[in-house]
């Protein structure tokens, strides 16, 4: 409507997670939104950056690892969101995620000889309904990279001030319960899975316009 300023959002996606579709999702919790979507990638940020500032900046599984690692830049966008916040993503670390450090690797190694069936097996695995149609576009480097952010990055389990953060209670890939005890302020969602849907709907009771 005129008179209405329109809301900006920007988005860093997850792993293996096609604009294609994510980006329908985005539009039904902000329908009136205007939207900017960057894969995980290692300019992200750079490329949020040229379509900024934002209302709001939110990053999905590793997108919000990408986030968080670049704090500074990520909260002169705009304010931050963080949907299935990942500071540590192996087991081992202790922060919440469930998947073994051999699993990363076992997928990587999946992924060069039978990328599709690899990414079956990981949207199975989280609980995401992505279509094969979809697959096509996730060039191998990129996959083989974000991979690897996941494999070895380990940040301070600390949200910065006035960042916002959800997690769903049923993830496969994250522990809810744990990350809450890191991190207080991440706000679980009852009956969400790692799946965006639930997560972006809680988002946008706080956000909508």
């Amino acid at each position: 409507m005129e008179g209405i300023a329109v809301k900006k959002f920007g988005w860093v996606l997850g792993w293996a997670v096609p604009e294609a579709w994510f980006a329908p999702l985005a539009h039904a919790a902000f329908p009136t939104a205007a939207h900017l979507f960057v894969p995980a990638v290692p300019d992200a940020l750079t490329r949020l950056e040229t379509g900024g500032p934002f209302d709001w900046v939110a990053g999905y599984s590793l997108g919000s690892q990408l986030l968080l690692g670049e704090a500074t830049r990520a909260e002169q966008l705009g304010r931050v969101a963080l949907l299935a916040p990942s500071f540590a993503f192996p087991s081992e670390a202790g922060m919440g995620g469930r998947v073994a450090r051999a699993q990363v690797k076992f997928l990587a190694r999946r992924l060069r000889r039978d990328q599709e069936g690899g990414l079956e097996d990981f949207y199975t695995r989280a609980g995401l309904d992505v279509p094969s149609v979809h697959m096509a576009c996730l060039l191998p480097e990129t996959l083989a990279w974000g991979l690897a952010q996941l494999e070895t990055t380990a940040l301070p389990p600390v949200l910065p001030p006035g960042w916002r953060a959800w997690c769903g209670a049923d993830d496969p890939l994250f522990d809810a319960a744990r990350l809450r005890v890191l991190v207080p302020e991440i706000t679980i969602v009852p009956n969400a899975t790692h799946h965006p849907a639930a997560l972006l709907r809680a988002f946008a009771k706080e956000a909508a316009p």
